[in-house]
């Protein structure tokens, strides 16, 4: 039915850390565009999505579109056995009706195959989610991990203003106190603000975002007054992480 041939399987394990901290469970399709993935946590406030157009891939055959729900905490599983000498081969084997996921050692040639069993053949995706966002801003996937890195050692919560030229970062608790302005440089990479804009979003939300920062070269976060965040993570092989937050009541 398909065989794809991804050349980073070490990686791509970043990406799947991340969706297998958001849900044990998720939904995998293979379209003529490309790979895609949804999964949406237990308590439906956060929403992950990758896309990974063929040209990300050294080898990308379809015969025809299929999705399927997998155990993303396996999956994860499987990729974390990467090398970076190994390229990621992934089949459907419709005899078991498994994926076939093969870790190839590109110096030596040498496969190992996992079988990972499919829990549904056809399920039905969900849709990404429409913003209209008041501010936007670029800032480098390590100062993201910094920023979240931060808010853990404060506070559950971080509430993030933006006005003008500047988006602050703030937290709090139990006589503790964090604080980061933000302006283009400083470290920002741009920014856009349309209103003055402030949400507060869940800590430990965040942090399912900050595993895909050892593979991604920026972060964009797009959001609005009370509303959900979506930060969007790209990659040097073309794909994009969609992660959408709800905004959390104190």
């Amino acid at each position: 039915m398909f065989r794809v041939v991804y050349s980073a399987a070490s990686k791509f394990k970043y990406i799947t850390q991340t969706l297998a901290k958001i849900n044990d469970e998720g939904i995998i399709g293979f379209t003529l565009d490309g790979m895609i993935s949804w999964i949406m946590s237990p308590d439906k406030t956060s929403l992950a999505i990758l896309k990974a157009p063929t040209l990300a891939f050294d080898e990308y055959n379809i015969e025809e579109e299929s999705k399927f729900t997998i155990r993303v905490d396996e999956f994860n599983k499987i990729i974390k056995r990467a090398t970076r000498n190994d390229d990621l081969i992934i089949e459907y084997d419709p005899d078991t009706q498994s994926l076939l996921l093969t870790l190839r050692d590109r110096k030596t040639g040498v496969p190992r195959t996992f079988m990972l069993p499919i829990i549904d053949v056809a399920p039905t995706e969900y849709k990404e989610p429409k913003l209209e966002s008041t501010a936007r801003f670029t800032l480098m996937a390590d100062d993201f991990k910094s920023l979240i890195q931060d808010v853990k050692m404060i506070s559950d919560f971080v509430t993030i203003e933006a006005e003008d030229d500047t988006v602050t970062a703030r937290a709090s608790a139990e006589e503790k106190f964090y604080e980061w302005i933000m302006k283009v440089g400083e470290p920002l990479i741009d920014l856009e603000v349309d209103e003055k804009t402030r949400a507060t979003y869940s800590r430990s939300a965040l942090e399912a975002a900050v595993k895909p920062v050892g593979a991604a070269e920026s972060v964009r976060v797009e959001y609005a007054t009370d509303y959900p965040l979506k930060a969007e993570f790209t990659f040097p092989n073309t794909e994009k992480l969609y992660i959408y937050i709800a905004p959390a009541l104190e």
